[in-house]
């Protein structure tokens, strides 16, 4: 364990105030995280019927489960910071695979349902229609993950233990790569991020267009539930909003400044751990899910 770790090293008055935040907010995210992600993964192994949207679900809730699994190095670097090895080249590119997995599955869970409120009759398909989208789910599944782990693989120098000054922090004097930004910034965010909330706001649109129509109809019960289905879609999309844009500005700043500003330094690790905080508030969305999957069967 020597030669793995460097407890010995000496933090000044302000690093200090930035580490026990640290301490604090990841050992918090890593408790909420895992007793909330392994409840909903029980949970789903009693899900009877499976379908698109529950696969998409599933396979958000397998990358915040692996994303809060790998939380205690993040944890146990703020007490005794691990040397700069080819292991903190792994645990990186783990945090950004997940991260990312996480955001292109909302993104999918996003159009999906859009789709279903957009085209409601196209949603009522045959049981072979229905194994056939289940499996065209699968596959966009598998294929975000072998997409991420190739890009991650590609653009693993810029986490290199060379360019590390702890073993989750860039040296500042060596930047990342101005293709391996793009990458983060456009694919990784911007697009994204104009899909969600794209798809999210005419979804909501639709929805309350309808409430006229179907209040002539004093259907009280299915203006509720589309209300219920309105605050779900908008409170994700806040979320995603929240959540992964603090990040994406701050690798954009930490490009500009390096290490020329202490301010876009503690900007960019507040960030970083927001955007961790994912992993828990993605499970509100297993709640309803599961609330209305279990109901049912009632």
């Amino acid at each position: 364990m020597e030669t793995m770790f460097n407890c010995s090293v000496v933090r000044n008055t302000s690093e200090m105030g930035l580490v026990i935040f640290q301490r604090v907010a990841y050992t918090s995210v890593f408790i909420l995280g895992l007793i909330m992600n392994t409840s909903a993964l029980w949970y789903f192994r009693r899900i009877p019927q499976w379908t698109d949207i529950r696969i998409y679900m599933l396979n958000l809730l397998l990358a915040d489960l692996l994303l809060t699994l790998f939380l205690p190095f993040r944890i146990i670097e703020t007490y005794c910071p691990m040397k700069q090895t080819h292991f903190c080249t792994l645990l990186i590119c783990v945090h950004y695979l997940n991260m990312y997995v996480s955001i292109f599955t909302i993104t999918a869970i996003s159009i999906h349902r859009y789709m279903a409120i957009r085209f409601p009759m196209q949603n009522k398909t045959s049981r072979a229609s229905e194994a056939r989208r289940k499996k065209i789910t699968g596959g966009i599944c598998a294929f975000i993950w072998l997409v991420l782990i190739t890009l991650t693989i590609s653009f693993s120098q810029n986490m290199a233990p060379k360019v590390l000054k702890t073993c989750y922090e860039r040296n500042g004097q060596k930047q990342m790569s101005i293709e391996f930004l793009l990458v983060l910034e456009v694919l990784g965010y911007l697009l994204p991020i104009f899909t969600v909330t794209t798809c999210s706001t005419q979804a909501i649109w639709t929805l309350l267009r309808s409430f006229k129509d179907i209040s002539q109809c004093s259907e009280k019960e299915i203006i509720d539930q589309r209300k219920s289905v309105v605050a779900i879609i908008t409170a994700n999309m806040i979320v995603f909003i929240v959540c992964f844009t603090p990040v994406h500005v701050g690798y954009l700043l930490r490009y500009i400044f390096k290490e020329s500003s202490e301010s876009v330094h503690i900007f960019y690790d507040v960030a970083e751990w927001l955007a961790t905080t994912n992993c828990c508030l993605d499970s509100v969305g297993y709640y309803f899910l599961l609330k209305k999957v279990f109901r049912g069967k009632r």
